[in-house]
């Protein structure tokens, strides 16, 4: 075999294995990027805030239990924002009842509400 024929025969069994090496690196670096941004969800911060029941009626919901037993809660909270919670119906919320509900502060920089 000639030098010029060997030679890009192993160049080009090279840029085969580089591509390979590349294709590995990417596959590695979005498994990461996705276990990251999944973990982020995973952290959260929780904290009280006090506020005033201002509207309450049913939970509309495709769970029939989460029907029966829930009420949607509309909270104006003290710094004026408004937090929508989930309520069992057996601690029967009031329009107007000063209440504290949680505030989840997630890592992705989502947030949610719950009732105390």
């Amino acid at each position: 075999m000639r030098t010029e024929t060997k030679s890009k025969l192993d160049r080009l069994l090279f840029m085969r294995k580089v591509k390979w090496a590349a294709a590995g690196f990417g596959l590695a670096v979005l498994m990461g990027t996705g276990l990251y941004l999944s973990g982020l969800d995973a952290t959260v911060d929780d904290r009280r805030i006090a506020g005033v029941i201002e509207k309450v009626g049913p939970y509309n919901g495709t769970n029939n239990q989460g029907v029966q037993n829930g009420l949607a809660v509309d909270v104006r909270l003290d710094d004026g924002r408004e937090a929508h919670v989930l309520v069992l119906k057996s601690s029967a919320p009031a329009v107007g009842e000063r209440v504290e509900v949680t505030e989840h502060h997630h890592g992705s920089g989502r947030t949610t509400y719950s009732w105390k």
